[in-house]
């Protein structure tokens, strides 16, 4: 193979820690996953003959200064950044150090965050060079090709710096065929360290995370959909060679099959699921995933179940019927109780996600949250604060009436009720930092610490794995009391 050693490029998942993103007492029930969309980018350009390799500083528990050294050691002129929303303070501090010790290589950061803010973001961290929007894979790699002063002009879904102005390029379009990206490289991933949160594996065997699919065709006012309205997938076919070879490289039983929403096209969960049944992986592992009420029938469940499933994560969000239509969710709260009981009566667990604080929402819709969560009674339950992300149409809203409190993005957490720190960039009238943070943590004890609920725990104990992840939880929640 003939290697592009002009650019080498090192991609970066920075040093934002389980501690940063949960809290204290929260950090030990979080996960440590694949950096996926690094990887993917690392492969397309791998099939383009480009030097390059990965840090995963979370998984490698890596800081700053590590990561310097290692760019040192290797010599990479190229850093690539990927940046969530809360972790914009990490990475505007790596990029200053990288810009200290690197005076001419080339700063790239994207995700999520410079998608919805490129041209801001450059503004906000003076260091980096450029910032990715959308898709990175085919940007990368053209990115790659030019030396720092070279003009990027001709380079689709960017903004960049000329001179002292920043420009935009145009808009790149979606990759419609995503089988031509390569599968993601994870044998530059240090795949033994990472985890899901506890919630999501049986047992302590490894789970490793696949993504099958991009886009979402929903108009959640929350979500600001990186990849786009459009649901594209993975051939059913690539996605079960993917699948198989994880199962002979790891010999794992278990798997998080991951998209925007799995089941937004019938058509599709469906010949998925056959193809697991013919293939015969419904017989080596069991997998768990991501869905809407809105997406799924009995009869897509029961294939769903004899494919392997054994768990699926629904967004309830709320138990307000006027807050699930002002976030239009275009779904009721009777059908989410139907599909609650259906995906019960087949025999798939279920997770159910929950937010307190959206818009407008009083206390008494907040405590009508934390009781339809324990009525519909999922095997486990995840209360998050709402965040007004960049990028969504509830931060645009929000942002054009003076309702956003704080652009101090690294404040953009949903889980900053447990990290006590008395930040949080949006708060509804009439509510309190205070109050929303207290309401977090007695979500998680109304649910959990019911006689049932702790009952259903102690009969599912197969080990002492999870006799011990049992007990720190429920140690965890009654410190939250005091």
């Amino acid at each position: 193979m003939n290697i592009n050693m002009k650019h080498s490029v090192v991609l970066i998942n920075p040093p934002f820690s389980l501690e940063d993103r949960y809290g204290k007492d929260m950090k030990q029930f979080g996960a440590v996953t694949e950096p996926l969309g690094l990887a993917y980018i690392a492969s397309y350009l791998v099939s383009k003959n480009i030097s390059v390799r990965i840090i995963d500083a979370p998984a490698e528990k890596l800081e700053g200064d590590d990561i310097i050294n290692s760019i040192l050691n290797q010599g990479e002129n190229i850093i690539g950044i990927s940046m969530l929303t809360p972790s914009f303070g990490v990475v505007r501090d790596l990029c200053r150090k990288i810009r200290n010790a690197f005076k001419d290589y080339m700063i790239v950061l994207g995700g999520p965050h410079c998608t919805a803010l490129p041209e801001q973001t450059l503004q906000e961290i003076p260091e980096a060079d450029i910032t990715c929007i959308g898709e990175g894979e085919q940007t990368m790699a053209e990115i790659a090709e030019k030396d720092k002063n070279s003009d990027f002009g001709s380079i689709k879904g960017i903004c960049y710096r000329s001179g002292e102005i920043i420009l935009r390029t145009e808009e790149r379009p979606h990759i419609r065929e995503l089988d031509t990206i390569p599968p993601p490289a994870r044998h530059l991933l240090p795949m033994e360290k990472y985890h899901l949160t506890a919630s999501r594996v049986e047992g302590d065997s490894y789970c490793p995370t696949i993504i099958v699919a991009r886009g979402c065709p929903f108009s959640c006012t929350y979500c600001s959909r990186t990849f786009g309205r459009t649901f594209r997938a993975h051939s059913v076919k690539r996605i079960v060679e993917e699948i198989q070879s994880l199962v002979d490289m790891y010999q794992i039983s278990q798997i998080n099959i991951e998209a925007d929403t799995l089941t937004a096209k019938k058509k599709f969960i469906k010949e998925l699921c056959n193809a697991l049944i013919d293939s015969g992986l419904s017989k080596k592992i069991k997998w768990t995933c991501e869905s809407r009420v809105d997406t799924v029938n009995e009869e897509v469940l029961r294939l769903m179940r004899e494919a392997g499933c054994w768990q699926i994560s629904y967004g309830v969000e709320t138990g307000s019927q006027r807050l699930l239509d002002l976030i239009n969710k275009s779904v009721t709260l009777k059908q989410i109780e139907d599909t609650f009981k259906i995906t019960k009566r087949v025999g798939i667990t279920i997770r159910g996600f929950f937010m307190l604080g959206l818009p407008t929402e009083t206390r008494a819709e907040s405590i009508a949250t934390i009781e339809f969560a324990k009525k519909l009674d999922p095997l486990w339950a995840q209360f998050t604060i709402t965040v007004p992300y960049p990028g969504t149409v509830m931060f645009e809203e929000l942002d054009r009436t003076g309702q956003i409190k704080s652009y101090d993005w690294s404040s953009y957490n949903t889980w900053s009720g447990w990290k006590d720190d008395g930040e949080m960039p949006f708060v509804a009238e009439g509510r309190s930092i205070e109050e929303l943070a207290g309401l977090q943590k007695m979500a998680l004890r109304k649910f959990y610490l019911r006689p049932s609920v702790v009952v259903r725990f102690l009969l599912t104990i197969k080990s002492f794995h999870d006799l011990k992840k049992y007990f720190i939880g429920f140690r965890v929640l009654v410190k939250s009391r005091l």
